[in-house]
């Protein structure tokens, strides 16, 4: 049963564990606003940023058709007081990292604020799903963003004793606003009543307006996989034939997200007066070609699916054939570096544990090992 003493309990001994990640995170965040947003200060910012969560918390929803969200604002105001206190942040740095990145897409990148200057927050994540392979079910992830983004090591991968859920940035700019506001814990909910991937896919579309944008990988045991490509209101399922597959950040197979995709990105070029051959034009191009890329590699995986070909899928990198691993490529004279590979992981599922890579200063990720991580009081897939 949910109450508001676990969700605080939960949510404040998170964040004394995690403390110097709560609190980097939320400069991060900090500095993102800040950099769309100059004409204010940052204690401006906190409290805008206080008066929007205070918004969204209070936003009405139909209970009739969310009846899973009956008693959620307590539940997660209960929450947000575990991680303040946890974490021992103020009232302005709590809704900075609870509300940050909704405040991000929902005002700066639908251009409600009238600033047209792109993304400052570019990350071309991917997740990497193998049904089976010389190990068992085999599961990556490459962390591709800012080497100022904290991070640390894995942790275990599954939503609940049934599923594996996997996001990464979906890279919509200029995009619709959705009607619903409250911050409904989708992902959570999903966990608690969905036990398949059938069913956390029905909840995802059904929540379509409370997460994202964003794209998913949805894995449950019996192999079946989701690849979710989404923006703030649309959605796009497509299902594996064989349980092998993979999403990737930025880009869009699916034919309506794609094409969704494409006119936001030609409208906010248009916005802001950019001619053809742009750094931002350049880096979509990119991004849908490592989109291509890893459909090709996958293709390949299939004939031959072991620990190896993991490692060298989500690490490829080639100077013709594009990469799948970043270290902060430029594009093109003048453009800013991409993203950086900041840590990758392999979860060997059947056996609990992980293996992993990391940057560290200005030692790439791939060239930097770390000690496994071994899991333990774990539910194992077979």
């Amino acid at each position: 049963m949910w109450t508001q003493e676990n969700w605080y309990n939960e949510a404040k001994n998170y964040a004394i564990k995690h403390r110097e990640f709560v609190k980097k995170m939320t400069r991060l965040t900090l500095e993102l606003l800040k950099k769309h947003i100059p004409e204010k200060s940052e204690d401006e910012i906190k409290e805008f940023l206080i008066e929007y969560s205070n918004k969204r918390i209070n936003a009405p929803v139909d209970l009739k058709k969310y009846v899973e969200l009956r008693g959620m604002k307590e539940l997660i105001l209960a929450e947000w007081k575990g991680i303040k206190d946890g974490a021992g942040i103020d009232d302005g740095e709590l809704a900075i990292y609870t509300n940050g990145f909704h405040f991000y897409h929902r005002i700066i990148a639908t251009g409600k604020l009238g600033k047209m200057d792109g993304f400052s927050q570019k990350a071309g994540c991917s997740y990497i799903f193998f049904p089976h392979s010389d190990y068992g079910p085999l599961l990556a992830n490459n962390l591709d963003t800012s080497p100022e983004e904290p991070f640390g090591p894995p942790e275990w991968p599954a939503l609940n004793e049934h599923l594996i859920i996997g996001t990464v940035s979906s890279g919509v700019f200029l995009d619709e606003e959705p009607e619903e506001i409250f911050p409904a814990p989708v992902f959570r909910i999903v966990a608690r009543y969905c036990r398949n991937a059938a069913e956390a896919a029905e909840m995802l579309e059904k929540y379509n307006q409370f997460w994202g944008p964003c794209n998913a990988i949805v894995v449950d045991r019996d192999k079946r996989c989701a690849m979710i490509e989404k923006s703030s209101c649309r959605i796009g399922v497509r299902w594996s034939k064989d349980g092998f597959g993979f999403i990737t950040a930025m880009t869009a197979e699916h034919p309506e997200m794609n094409a969704y995709l494409n006119d936001r990105r030609q409208a906010s070029l248009k916005a802001r007066n950019l001619k053809p051959g742009n750094c931002d034009e350049i880096y979509w191009q990119k991004q849908d070609s490592r989109r291509k890329l890893m459909n090709t590699l996958l293709e390949k995986a299939r004939e031959n699916p072991t620990l190896k070909t993991m490692r060298k899928f989500i690490q490829f990198r080639d100077p013709e054939k594009g990469n799948v691993c970043g270290n902060g490529e430029i594009y093109a004279p003048g453009c800013p570096p991409s993203e950086y590979t900041v840590r990758t992981i392999i979860w060997l599922l059947k056996e609990g544990r992980a293996l992993w890579w990391a940057r560290q200063k200005d030692k790439p990720s791939f060239e930097n090992p770390m000690p496994e991580v071994k899991f333990e009081n774990v539910f194992l897939w077979d």
